[in-house]
């Protein structure tokens, strides 16, 4: 149930099915609406009898894609400010959606955003991603001097703009071992993230790299870094949710409005039951609504 401290922060509107967080409700003994500045639209994309709480199914994906494109609606038309969604199962959505790879790819496409990236928040660490859910071997193909660039100037304004730091001190992991000793276990430093943190540097006058990531995260855990640009997704997150899997916030960078969801999964095991940590989700609601706060202050 939502405190009243959370419920005076915005006006909330929540976009899901009546019939089924209405079967919840009653499950579970609370209230649908948790006060006056709360409005449910209901969607109405499932039939209620087909639903098996706590189960991935193909009809749960495709919802949950109805339910994100209703809430990107409001956005286009002026009504919300800020999307903060539940995590969703990528392989229920690609179900009905093919290519689908995740909630930052699809909006970004939507708004015709090129310049993007994946940020996780959590505990001391901020991790911005250069690439994101692609299979490991194509990685040293994927990774340009371009995405590099554009994910360290995404995460610096990020840092200036949405958390408040006027001088961000941002870390760039390199690929290989050791940052690839110098091309003795791997070139990726010196020809392509070298050279991208170099013409960073000219706007970004606090980034450094490429360094080892073990060393680097040695560093943002300690303060001595605001951000790190992490090469590819388990690089990022493994040290990140080793200390703060169950409070962090992943963030979307790049987007024309803030959208924010918690960086855990969609934990089916404990779906309906009423023992989720509710802890991520009102992080990620603070957040978003700071951050929408942060971007109205720019547009003044």
């Amino acid at each position: 149930m939502a405190s009243q401290g959370l419920l005076r922060l915005a006006d909330f509107i929540v976009v899901g099915d009546l019939s089924v967080l209405s079967a919840v409700s009653r499950k579970l003994k609370i209230p649908l609406l948790a006060g006056a500045n709360v409005r449910l639209v209901d969607a109405a994309a499932v039939d209620p009898r087909r639903v098996s709480i706590g189960r991935q199914s193909e009809l749960s994906g495709k919802a949950s894609l109805i339910y994100l494109d209703r809430a990107l609606d409001m956005i286009e038309d002026g009504e919300a400010d800020c999307i903060v969604n539940a995590p969703l199962s990528k392989e229920a959505v690609a179900a009905s959606c093919r290519n689908f790879t995740g909630h930052t790819e699809y909006i970004a496409a939507r708004f015709g955003v090129r310049k993007f990236a994946m940020m996780l928040a959590g505990g001391p660490l901020r991790v911005a991603l250069v690439t994101r859910h692609i299979p490991v071997k194509d990685i040293p193909r994927a990774i340009t001097k371009k995405d590099i660039v554009d994910c360290i100037m995404l995460s610096h304004g990020a840092m200036k703009g949405l958390f408040g730091i006027p001088k961000p001190r941002i870390g760039v992991a390199s690929l290989n071992p050791h940052g690839g000793e110098g091309g003795k276990i791997g070139k990726e430093e010196i020809s392509v993230i070298g050279p991208a943190v170099k013409a960073a540097k000219r706007s970004c006058p606090g980034v450094i790299g490429p360094i080892s990531s073990e060393a680097l995260f040695y560093s943002a855990y300690r303060g001595r870094l605001d951000c790190i640009i992490a090469m590819y997704h388990d690089q990022g997150l493994t040290p990140l949710k080793m200390i703060a899997r169950d409070n962090s916030i992943n963030v979307t960078l790049g987007l024309p409005f803030p959208r924010t969801s918690p960086g855990h999964g969609t934990a089916f095991d404990i779906a309906g039951k009423g023992i989720a940590d509710a802890g991520p989700m009102i992080a990620s609601i603070k957040l978003a609504v700071s951050m929408a706060g942060a971007s109205r202050g720019r547009r003044r």
